[in-house]
């Protein structure tokens, strides 16, 4: 409590610090462009108008350089994330894959342990890795998943899976503009129209 009280009395002085320090840097930047204006407006035409055109060359050089590197870098940025989100997002549409047809293939449903198991791994890696959108529709649709479904709630949290399923393909650069609904729950679902 005595210290919260000491920090709050030693730092009275910080916020007039501050405006005086504002107020001295526009003072003088001001009184820069106004020398500057006098200089300038004293010289001949063919002068100032060579200075003119110098200045915004290298302004523009300057510019070009610094957004130049900017893109680049966020672009950077993107490729070393999308190389962490593929094998992730490829690890999950192979679990589903397992999912839905491991009773075909093998004669029995995935064991729960093993979803509970890759739910919670995929959870971790898209804490981490997944695009804001992503995250958000991967834990509406774990929340919305009733225990007991009907069929009209099967067929929502198809359709929701699928908007995760878009969202993903979004996420690694695919624009999804001429997908509709049930295109993608298609893909592994036979009779999705029925």
């Amino acid at each position: 409590m005595t210290q919260s009280i000491l920090a709050k009395q030693s730092k009275w002085w910080q916020l007039p610090a501050t405006l005086v320090l504002l107020t001295g840097i526009i003072v003088l930047l001001w009184i820069m462009i106004s020398n500057a204006w006098v200089v300038f407006a004293s010289l001949q035409k063919e002068v100032a108008a060579a200075i003119i055109v110098a200045s915004a060359t290298v302004l523009v050089s300057v510019l070009s350089v610094v957004v130049g590197k900017y893109y680049e870098r966020k672009r950077s940025i993107e490729q070393e994330l999308r190389q962490k989100k593929i094998p992730m997002y490829e690890e999950f549409i192979r679990f589903w894959f397992d999912l839905f047809m491991s009773d075909k293939l093998t004669g029995e449903p995935m064991k729960e342990k093993r979803m509970l198991e890759y739910f919670n791994t995929f959870t971790q890696k898209l804490m981490v890795w997944g695009s804001d959108e992503v995250v958000n529709i991967w834990s509406n649709y774990r929340r919305g998943i009733p225990v007991t479904p009907s069929a009209s709630d099967a067929l929502h949290s198809m359709l929701e899976f699928e908007k995760l399923l878009a969202a993903i393909r979004k996420d690694l650069g695919h624009n999804n503009r001429n997908l509709k609904e049930g295109d993608l729950l298609g893909l592994f679902i036979n009779d999705m129209q029925k």
